[in-house]
């Protein structure tokens, strides 16, 4: 049996709970025994740590055994920790913030249970994954794309819940779910949006409710489990261009990104375009990583009849070869053809899921190299973009590590994600990593910035940035958590959020 054991909770009280698990689940729905258990460790801090280890797995596949996972836990007083896939390795993959809390695994609740064509969105359970819902939307006939992120494994739930990016015109995910099923910490189920209404036929179809709508406190949150979600995609365009920019040095990247911006604003472009430096793209899209590198490339995508697509792309051409040294290159597509987009970017903006960021070839340590994600956001403005990017450069440096840094814009916002590499296995090199980590928060945190998400280790600390007010956004979470989750059982410490059992 484990030999984690949770806060406050005894050997004896925890392998009480276990049985009742068992007894609801059956014996090969629960895994207890410490070398099965390494699976679900953070994969990428150190590989020997066992700071955030779990000590038992439940994986149900219904609503109701969640339900009863939940009332169970309540019961026992046994700290849960939630994920649909896990897969999302630089913020903790499955791993929980409180060593000793039992991992609820939601993979084998991976249905689809509605794909709609008229109306263009699906319903789907948090097990399924990116990979699956392609699947689904071309066995149901093909005219409906998902966005993607830019690993097919992970769960359309868990990303969107997350705040997760994407790449078509629907790149933003959270604001894709309309309509959620969510057991709640005592057990009970909440639909929210319109499916607070029994029957309800705008459920999945209009995003808000009569009275308060509830949706956004299950975002990156502990206050329930969501068991599905409806979410919207996108009716396939009669024409689709992946394009690229390629130019060198700050003053141009200031100007690309003002340019963006305004073709943004103006619906010209309205995919979510990836800036990269560190990453080499090639005349046919084929990129190479290249930490010393510097030059950047724009990677964005046009939508809809031809004859729109070609003339956006004229005045997309002509805005951005205004600025100096901006090499403009597109390819266009039959929409129907799956074999056409032949690299990862192609792939990614026509909402065809890969893996090609992890491979090995890429990967300084091989498949065992882990990477950190810094991830703040800051305004969709290039003199605020080149300023934050020298920041994160500068204090990079200063701790003497390359990264690959990425610019996700929409029209208002640009999301700053640096990746650093290192080797899990070696504990100094980890710490070191992780160390300059927090440095990276404090540092942005003197210009106003603060990551949109973060790893387990560093939950409190990117907490503790939002203060204003003496951190009037945390103590009313703790209070609605307090009220909700009495008995603190769902996610202690999830986003620095922790209930009155743990808070000291």
């Amino acid at each position: 049996m484990t030999s984690t054991l949770p806060p406050h909770l005894g050997a004896s009280a925890l392998d009480r709970a276990l049985a009742a698990f068992v007894g609801e689940l059956g014996p090969e729905s629960v895994v207890s025994e410490p070398e099965e258990l390494r699976a679900y460790r953070d994969p990428y801090t150190y590989s020997e740590s066992d700071e955030f280890d779990a000590s038992a797995v439940v994986m149900p596949t219904t609503t109701e055994q969640v339900q009863a996972v939940v009332r169970i836990a309540n019961e026992h007083r046994v700290p849960l920790w939630m994920f649909s896939q896990g897969r999302n390795n630089t913020y903790g993959g499955s791993a929980p913030r409180l060593r000793g809390s039992v991992l609820v695994n939601l993979r084998r609740m991976n249905r689809i249970l509605e794909i709609d064509r008229d109306l263009a969105y699906a319903v789907v359970e948090p097990g399924v994954r990116w990979f699956d819902l392609f699947d689904g939307l071309q066995e149901a006939g093909g005219d409906l794309w998902p966005s993607i992120p830019d690993l097919g494994w992970g769960s359309v739930v868990g990303n969107s819940l997350e705040y997760g990016i994407g790449y078509t015109p629907y790149g933003d995910h959270a604001r894709n779910i309309c309509g959620m099923e969510v057991v709640l910490p005592d057990g009970s189920l909440l639909r929210t949006g319109m499916g607070a209404m029994e029957g309800n036929a705008a459920f999945h179809t209009y995003p808000h409710s009569y009275g308060p709508s509830f949706g956004g406190l299950f975002q990156q949150s502990n206050l329930g489990i969501v068991t599905s979600v409806g979410w919207w995609v996108m009716r396939r365009p009669e024409a689709y261009s992946a394009c690229w920019a390629r130019f060198r040095g700050y003053d141009t990247l200031g100007e690309v990104v003002d340019v963006l911006r305004r073709l943004m604003l103006d619906r010209v472009i309205e995919n979510t375009p990836l800036l990269n430096r560190g990453v080499e793209i090639d005349a046919d899209g084929n990129f190479s990583l290249d930490p010393d590198g510097e030059g950047w490339s724009a990677r964005f995508a046009l939508y809809g009849r031809a004859g729109l697509v070609d003339a956006q792309f004229a005045v997309v051409e002509q805005a951005l070869r205004a600025a100096p040294g901006v090499e403009v290159v597109r390819r266009t597509f039959d929409t129907a053809d799956l074999t056409g987009p032949a690299n990862h970017d192609e792939r990614v903006q026509r909402g065809i899921p890969d893996m090609d960021l992890l491979d090995p070839r890429m990967l300084p340590y091989g498949e065992v190299t882990g990477h950190l994600d810094f991830s703040p956001i800051g305004p969709c403005r290039g003199a605020d973009v080149v300023r934050l990017e020298k920041l994160v450069r500068a204090t990079y440096a200063r701790h003497g590590r390359q990264y690959v840094n990425g610019l996700y814009l929409t029209p208002r916002s640009a999301l700053h994600i640096s990746t650093t590499f290192y080797d899990p296995r070696d504990e100094e090199q980890t710490r070191g990593v992780f160390e300059g980590y927090a440095d990276l928060v404090r540092e942005v945190a003197t210009l106003g910035y603060a990551p949109y998400r973060t790893n387990l280790q560093h939950m409190d600390l990117v907490a503790e940035q939002f203060g204003f007010a003496d951190h009037a956004q945390r103590r009313v979470a703790e209070r609605i958590k307090d009220a909700l989750d009495p008995n603190g059982v769902l996610a202690p410490g999830k986003s620095g959020i922790w209930p009155a059992a743990y808070r000291r």
